[in-house]
């Protein structure tokens, strides 16, 4: 009836032509005065409804719907309103026909996934932006690989590789397969060896570091960068089919010095810490251009808290006497320590001390290193977690004293400090110190029930801001009409997830595995696990969105979320999220018993 609908917006983007012309046929119109009834909850639905012109609020609700956002999408697939809505000024709204909608999702399973109530699957195919459907690694220029026999030697790979114009030859052998690169034919000649009698096997790079055709070439970029290579062999099935060059890879996404290479390679050359501001300029601007790509949430993390952990491994090397790093492990803590941060954020961190060592210039370099940070727009923890802080710079005996008197008593400051701890991940120094620690830590705690419910309990303290109705609920105070994801979101699982992996000896410290972990040893159902995982990622990404428009206005970076500034599609996916999280929220409550306490 009308021609001026939006295809262009979602779920109607995943339309092909044929299914927009079934829509704009079953088109009509309506109009509804201001304060008049659209819908009443319970009420038999035959369309779907769309704003063209006007405003609509939700009863109960704290944000409006205005033009082009689709109302009550769920109450499609059980035929009944599931709220009621109000025309909050005069409005029109586009009907489409029930029985026309539900034929169009069923020949097309991205529309469909609109009206699911599986929220890994709709999160899956609508929570991330169109343009986050990155090329996989099958679709990137890849090199034909070249393989040579293990009897070979280094001048036949020489030759291969000038025939091949190849940077890499692969060999296989009886135990599997090695590469033989540019690099090491250069370190043989360096050497004074015979390329033409030395025997390639003996210089091969093992074991090869490698990705699957399917792969997003985000995932590549990530490998590429934990493990400081160059190139990663393309598999197919069980297949090599190529070889992934990273000149190829970053050429496609960045220029030649704001990217992960080229940012540790800022790092790496620095040779005094005002020299490392450069480098977090350029973390900065990553996060914003893999953002607006629409870099996975996850990935993104994992990207740049490996930056992170180069750049404060880098600072303290920097500051502190290099006999020092033999007797000390700096450790980074909470959102940082678990890989979860992105955006900076109040700095957390501590320093183990060989029992018995000690240096006059220990202090003064803690101090510098917090100092520094913060010039580098790390803001001081305010609980002082930070290693100037002499409770958080202390022996491996100083430690476990510590941690005895957190397991004594789960006092909300002991809960806080342990919770904090369970999060750390060492960057610089002797890493066995912390290993240490963490396994002198979880000896006796997964037994004590009593210790383990008080650790949970903070999982009560925050509600999800949703109610029993699935309808939003905004925080009190001078932001009254925005939703603090963090506390009511992003923290119930986080710690429920932190209080289980501690009752079973989970190691992982990021979210992310912990759940894995979890599923695997089956305290988490697989369905329900990636349900979890899904909504922890959309609510991350909405808090990274948020974050990245306060940066642009000079505003702190909240965890406040303002219903009205979502679209249709983000505010029905933020509820189904919540409803996940006030599951989760619910298992733990069961099973610590947190209702007894």
């Amino acid at each position: 009836m009308t021609t001026s609908f939006d295809f262009n917006r979602a779920p109607f983007n995943s339309l092909n032509t044929a299914e927009c012309d079934r829509i704009t046929a079953a088109l009509d119109v309506a109009y509804y005065s201001a304060g008049s009834v659209i819908q009443q909850e319970g009420e038999v639905v035959d369309a779907l409804l769309v704003v063209m012109k006007g405003l609509v609020r939700e009863a109960g609700e704290a944000s409006f719907y205005g033009c082009f956002d689709v109302l009550d999408s769920k109450s499609l697939l059980n035929g009944k309103a599931c709220c009621t809505l109000h025309a909050h000024e005069d409005t029109l709204l586009w009907y489409i026909r029930r029985d026309v909608v539900m034929k169009v999702s069923d020949g097309n399973s991205q529309f469909a996934a609109f009206f699911y109530a599986d929220v890994a699957r709709k999160l899956a195919a609508l929570g991330r932006p169109v343009q986050e459907l990155q090329p996989r690694v099958g679709d990137a220029v890849l090199h034909m690989p070249c393989w040579l026999a293990e009897s070979a030697t280094v001048m036949d790979a020489a030759r291969l590789m000038k025939r091949a114009h190849s940077r890499a030859v692969l060999v296989r052998e009886t135990s599997g397969m090695g590469i033989f690169t540019q690099s090491d034919l250069r370190n043989v000649v360096v050497d004074g060896l015979d390329a033409n009698c030395e025997a390639i096997y003996r210089h091969l790079k093992r074991p090869l570091i490698c990705v699957k055709c399917d792969d997003d070439l985000h995932h590549a970029m990530l490998l590429m960068m934990r493990h400081s290579v160059q190139r990663l062999i393309v598999l197919e099935g069980d297949e090599v089919c190529g070889v992934l060059e990273q000149v190829e890879l970053m050429s496609a996404f960045f220029n030649n010095t704001n990217n992960p290479r080229g940012i540790t390679a800022q790092i790496g050359r620095a040779n005094c810490p005002d020299e490392l501001m450069a480098a977090v300029k350029s973390t900065q601007q990553l996060i914003r251009t893999l953002h607006s790509n629409g870099m996975k949430i996850t990935l993104l993390a994992e990207l740049v808290g490996e930056i992170r952990q180069r750049l404060f491994s880098r600072l303290f090397t920097l500051l502190a006497p290099p006999e020092m790093l033999q007797h000390v492990c700096l450790l980074v803590l909470g959102s940082e320590g678990r890989g979860e941060q992105i955006l900076n954020t109040d700095q957390d961190n501590a320093l183990i001390i060989e029992d018995g060592y000690q240096h006059p210039d220990l202090e003064r370099v803690c101090e510098q290193f917090n100092q520094q940070l913060i010039t580098f727009g790390y803001p001081p923890c305010p609980g002082l977690v930070m290693v100037s802080n002499p409770q958080w710079r202390q022996s491996v005996t100083g430690y476990k004293r510590q941690m005895n008197i957190w397991s004594s008593s789960a006092s909300s400051e002991n809960v806080m400090q342990m919770a904090i701890w369970l999060d750390a991940r060492p960057v610089c120094g002797q890493v066995a110190l912390f290993e240490g620690l963490r396994h002198y830590l979880q000896q006796d705690l997964g037994d004590n029930a009593a210790f383990l419910s008080r650790f949970a309990l903070p999982v009560e303290q925050f509600a999800p801001p949703i109610n029993l109705f699935s309808r939003l609920i905004a925080t009190s105070g001078p932001d009254k009409h925005a939703l603090d994801i963090k506390k009511g979101g992003i923290f119930p699982v986080v710690h429920g997830l932190r209080s289980l992996g501690l009752e079973y000896g989970v190691d992982d410290c990021n979210s992310y595995q912990r759940i894995q972990r979890l599923s695997e040893m089956g305290h988490l159902s697989e369905g329900f696990g990636l349900d979890l995982a899904e909504s922890l990622a959309f609510l991350q990404g909405l808090q990274l969105k948020a974050g990245l428009v306060n940066q642009a206005m000079d505003k702190p970076v909240d965890h406040l979320i303002d219903p009205a500034a979502l679209t249709t599609l983000e505010r029905e996916l933020l509820k189904d999220t919540l409803l996940v999280v006030r599951q989760f929220r619910q298992l733990i409550s069961h099973h610590f018993k947190l209702g007894m306490l």
